[in-house]
């Protein structure tokens, strides 16, 4: 802070000094009453020559003087005094003498005399110096105001390995200080949330595999009436179970952890992959129609697994509450590749698209084993791959989901000429 307040003094003693240096310079010449007591009796003089010369030729005189004084002089009818004065005309200095025994006086100048003429030039260097030492005094503070909205900003994007870099006597320290423990702060909470998670889903799939092994050993033995009880129970458990893992899965993809492996990528055939992935998914659907319309040959670089998991959470998606028809079409932009997922359900009103990618978020009422979750990882699968999702609506009336990829061949933008066909 010192610093600063020494930088901002210096540029206020160098304006000041300036503006007294200024000053001095102007008052230091004293123009009326040099130009009265020197230039006042040569005027005079001058202007008597004229009163003696003819009046034929007193115009010719006049220019005479004129070229030999190298300043303007005019003959203008007298006004006021007949005495040699000194007269402020559009800022600049002029000497005014009546001619005796006329009506007529001569005006000279502007005068050449003096630093007076050259103040608004002076004025306007004081100005640019005060600028210039206001300018030294603030760059390093605006310097340092856009590192920080540099570090806040990747801090806000989820970078919490972002760090502030102190130095010492910056008036700025405390808020670098500040922002390097929120972002310790928030890091650490996020890390703690996503062991406890980690811990709880651990911890509880293992009584919960051992309450489903004892079930169904009871199940076994049991007789025809209480079978029906201990199946329940039994999908029950899978259900927990995989709700379990699928909150595994989605803390697995938490794109805020850095110290998450990176991720391995491979070079995939879009339209191939998503119809092996609806032959898997229709094999334990009977009831289910889905159509893959796209051309062959659409590459992306993503991860398979992941891939697999992001188009196979939308295929259940569509199935479960979009009805029995659903069709995916891939389609091939310059830069990127579309999966898009269409059903024939009721659609997702628009207010609610946003809601629908958080976990645990269900729109339907119907009665469903779904975790919650499908849709919350499917966003995170695409964030990891920079690439994104939308929910729109389909053309036939339901829902169209949209994955976005980069294309693994992109392909430069076609640019179309004037008069091209």
């Amino acid at each position: 802070m010192l610093r600063f307040y020494l930088r901002v003094m210096l540029a206020i003693v160098t304006a000041t000094l300036s503006m007294v240096a200024l000053g001095r310079l102007v008052l230091e010449s004293p123009a009326d009453a040099v130009i009265s007591r020197v230039l006042g009796g040569h005027a005079a003089l001058l202007a008597e020559m004229i009163a003696r010369t003819a009046p034929a030729e007193r115009r010719a005189k006049v220019d005479d003087l004129e070229r030999t004084l190298g300043y303007p002089i005019r003959m203008e009818v007298a006004v006021g005094s007949p005495e040699p004065r000194t007269e402020w005309r559009a800022g600049r200095v002029h000497v005014v003498a009546g001619v005796p025994g006329t009506p007529g006086q001569l005006t000279f100048g502007p005068i050449p005399y003096g630093h007076v003429p050259a103040l608004p030039a002076l004025v306007g260097l004081s100005v640019l110096l005060a600028a210039l030492c206001a300018w030294f005094a603030v760059r390093p503070l605006m310097l340092r105001v856009r590192s920080l909205e540099a570090a806040a900003a990747e801090i806000r994007a989820g970078n919490f390995a972002t760090r502030v870099r102190n130095e010492l006597g910056d008036p700025l320290d405390n808020i670098g200080a500040s922002l390097n423990q929120l972002a310790d702060r928030i890091g650490q909470l996020l890390s703690d949330e996503r062991d406890l998670l980690r811990t709880v889903a651990h911890e509880v799939r293992a009584p919960i595999s051992r309450m489903r092994f004892r079930i169904e050993k009871i199940h076994d033995r049991a007789d025809e009436s209480s079978k029906k009880d201990s199946s329940g129970l039994i999908s029950d458990l899978q259900q927990v179970d995989r709700l379990f893992e699928e909150l595994l899965t989605y803390v697995a993809f938490d794109e805020f952890d850095y110290e998450r492996p990176k991720l391995q990528t491979t070079t995939i055939e879009v339209t191939a992959a998503v119809s092996r992935i609806v032959a898997e998914v229709t094999a334990t659907e009977e009831a289910a129609v889905v159509e893959v319309k796209g051309a062959p040959g659409v590459q992306i670089i993503a991860n398979l697994k992941l891939f697999d998991r992001a188009v196979t959470n939308l295929l259940l998606n569509a199935l479960a509450y979009g009805g029995p028809r659903v069709t995916v079409f891939v389609r091939e932009f310059p830069e990127e590749c579309v999966v898009d997922v269409q059903d024939s359900g009721p659609g997702i009103p628009e207010l609610d698209r946003p809601k629908v990618i958080k976990p645990f978020v269900r729109l339907s009422k119907k009665k469903t084993r779904g975790t919650g979750l499908g849709l919350a990882i499917v966003f995170r699968i695409m964030k990891l791959h920079e690439g994104r999702l939308h929910i729109v609506g389909a053309p036939s009336g339901g829902a169209s989901i949209q994955l976005v990829w980069k294309n693994a061949r992109p392909r430069p933008r076609r640019r179309w000429a004037i008069g091209s066909a």
